[in-house]
């Protein structure tokens, strides 16, 4: 019979990235096809709250999708607003006992993320959708319509290459916390700018 308590590599109450249960669990079962040797955050356990932070996203579309007849517009965006508020309380109170943490996907992380998200989208669907101004939502629009074109461009282009050519002398000029800041800007406005000029020329990838 397995006891995870007194297996060694894992130690109760240990967040790090070796130590924790959710890594032993899958250097256990997985030995030898984990991303970071000691650590997947894409391992067995750690998958589950991602599917709840998934779950989130679909009771949100949900919501959004019920006619207009049965639930307003303006209603809907209040109604995300509250759930993104109730979320981040839980997420905050559950941080002190079980520490917010990407790498790990605490339960924790998928309440803190569920609730800035449910509090954007609100805050979004009721700007563009609600009150009409949909200028507004270009900008983010040039992103969200090859989101999946990004996401596979970046393990062949090196976008942070540009970003330090275009930005790296500004970044030196400045102290190290704002040269962080200066070189992620430049990063993103170099993929926004290949996303734009996708857009202009009607290129767009559709799974």
């Amino acid at each position: 019979m397995l006891s995870f308590a007194h297996a060694p590599g894992f130690k109760g109450g240990d967040f790090t990235l070796e130590g924790n249960f959710t890594s032993y669990f899958d250097r256990l079962f997985l030995p030898g096809k984990l991303h970071r040797t000691t650590h997947d955050p894409e391992g067995l356990l750690g998958i589950i709250p991602a599917i709840g932070n998934a779950l989130l996203g679909i009771l949100a579309g949900l919501w959004l999708r019920r006619p207009e007849g049965e639930v307003s517009g303006s209603r809907k965006a209040v109604g995300l607003a509250a759930a993104g508020l109730v979320l981040l309380l839980l997420g905050g109170l559950w941080d002190f006992a079980f520490p917010i943490n990407k790498n790990l996907w605490t339960s924790s992380f998928v309440l803190w993320t569920g609730g800035w998200s449910a509090l954007l989208l609100g805050l979004f669907y009721w700007t563009i959708d609600v009150l009409g101004c949909r200028r507004f939502g270009d900008f983010f629009a040039v992103v969200g319509m090859n989101s999946v074109l990004i996401y596979m461009a970046s393990k062949f282009i090196k976008f942070e290459y540009t970003s330090q050519a275009v930005f790296g002398g500004l970044a030196k000029a400045l102290p190290e916390r704002w040269s962080v800041l200066v070189l992620a800007l430049g990063f993103f406005a170099i993929e926004w700018t290949f996303l734009w000029f996708l857009r202009r020329q009607k290129i767009f990838l559709r799974v």
